[in-house]
């Protein structure tokens, strides 16, 4: 789980990093160690306390497969929305599809997948002004309904997830053209002014 916001200060920007998982926190320390203008906080997203010292400041939040892990993910965006300067942009990634909850989202922790209308509603209700819903991976929904659906098992295998990367350039080119939806949700919405 992560989500990075940043701000500018000046001519540079200052980035915040957030996570709650220690192990992540250790690594993303170890990552941005010699980088001033990154800084790692501990912020679980689902505890609006641990977003008070950020209120209001700053004009950008990535929230990226933040919201399919908590129990309640409204607390989260209004978290958010109330981080974010007036008029600034979160951009949120989540998965889509309740009917293709499989056993693959429960072994990675997922507690849900979205319909689009469900993440804008989302957003809307806790005050941001929904600009754009967009979908992507298209080729990965057949293969996530057949891991997950069909065989039943919990993990892609490594080779699976090796020919996807080695094929990502073709994949990018042909999903337009494919007739189902994405696996992936990206919205972006901005607090008003």
């Amino acid at each position: 789980i992560g989500n990075m916001t940043g701000r500018l200060m000046g001519r540079r920007l200052r980035y915040v990093t957030c996570d709650s998982n220690p192990l992540y926190l250790h690594a993303l320390r170890n990552r941005f160690l010699r980088t001033p203008n990154v800084s790692v906080r501990r912020v679980d997203p689902s505890n609006s306390v641990d977003f008070e010292a950020l209120d209001g400041d700053f004009d950008t939040a990535l929230c990226l497969n933040v919201l399919e892990y908590l129990d309640q993910p409204e607390k989260a965006i209004s978290s958010l929305h109330g981080a974010l300067k007036p008029g600034g942009a979160l951009l949120a990634l989540v998965p889509q599809g309740p009917r293709l909850f499989t056993s693959v989202d429960r072994a990675l922790g997922q507690k849900r997948r979205f319909r689009e209308s469900e993440l804008r509603a989302l957003l809307e209700s806790s005050g941001f002004r929904v600009e754009g819903i967009h979908q992507l991976n298209k080729i990965g929904t057949p293969a996530w309904w057949l891991y997950g659906k069909v065989l039943g098992r919990r993990h892609i295998s490594k080779w699976t997830l090796k020919l996807f990367d080695k094929t990502v350039w073709f994949w990018r080119r042909v999903d337009v053209l494919l007739p189902w939806h994405g696996l992936t949700l990206i919205a972006v919405a901005r607090r008003p002014k």
